[in-house]
């Protein structure tokens, strides 16, 4: 398959959120906190939120298309920190839109969200990875905080595409990038230069849902790995 890689436009976002259901969800987090909630309405929120990523200028969306069809068969978010006028350090962290987004979220949790939603998971999840990154995440470092690639896609290369567009240029900024990883996705990060740093256990039990999920707080530091082939 051969891939491009492009930014996202507005026109995108529900083929994204189709992407995000699709690829996550086996791993738990929207099993348990939308019990019952019909796929159209979780569909819709996944799809405003992609919308409010695009329109903040630190968040890049980057989108792969499959080149023959045309169809998007990825995306990723990457998050950079915001440049001050002298080039040096940073108005605003990745590590601070992080936090906010986590506030977001629970505010969302609390306005917004549909009737049926396990509203503890929601902001339970979220506040957790939110304290346990405080530890590791800096203010100067670059965020994936998220990629997916369509399960019928997976293998073909759509991952490696997009951890490349972001590792060049965080290698080009001489920057770290944070992430949290899943089970599946460890390997893949571990050869392309990540190293774990502390492994998260979300028990979903605890506010009322089913089983466990595992993330691996990880970083790459620069020139650390080859770039994924």
């Amino acid at each position: 398959m051969v891939i491009n890689l492009r930014p996202a436009v507005p026109s995108d976002a529900p083929t994204l959120a189709d992407i995000n259901i699709k690829a996550f969800t086996g791993q738990g987090f929207i099993t348990n906190t939308f019990p019952g909630v019909p796929h159209a309405v979780v569909h819709e929120l996944k799809r405003a939120r992609y919308l409010r990523k695009m329109a903040h200028p630190q968040t890049h969306v980057i989108v792969a298309e499959d080149d023959a069809s045309g169809a998007l068969v990825g995306c990723a978010r990457w998050i950079f920190p915001a440049a001050d006028g002298n080039g040096n350090g940073s108005v605003k962290g990745a590590g601070d839109l992080v936090d906010e987004d986590s506030a977001e979220a629970a505010k969302g949790a609390e306005e917004a969200l549909p009737e049926g939603t396990n509203r503890g998971i929601y902001t339970g999840f979220f506040e957790i990875l939110k304290e346990k990154g405080k530890a590791y995440l800096r203010d100067d470092d670059v965020v994936l905080e998220f990629i997916a690639t369509l399960p019928q896609h997976q293998g073909q290369g759509v991952g490696k595409a997009l951890l490349r567009w972001g590792i060049e240029r965080a290698e080009a900024e001489h920057r770290r990038i944070y992430l949290e990883a899943t089970t599946e996705g460890l390997p893949v990060y571990e050869k392309s230069g990540w190293r774990a740093l502390e492994q998260v256990d979300i028990d979903y039990t605890r506010w009322g849902g089913q089983g466990e999920q595992t993330l691996t707080l990880m970083v790459r530091d620069p020139r650390s790995g080859s770039l994924p082939a």
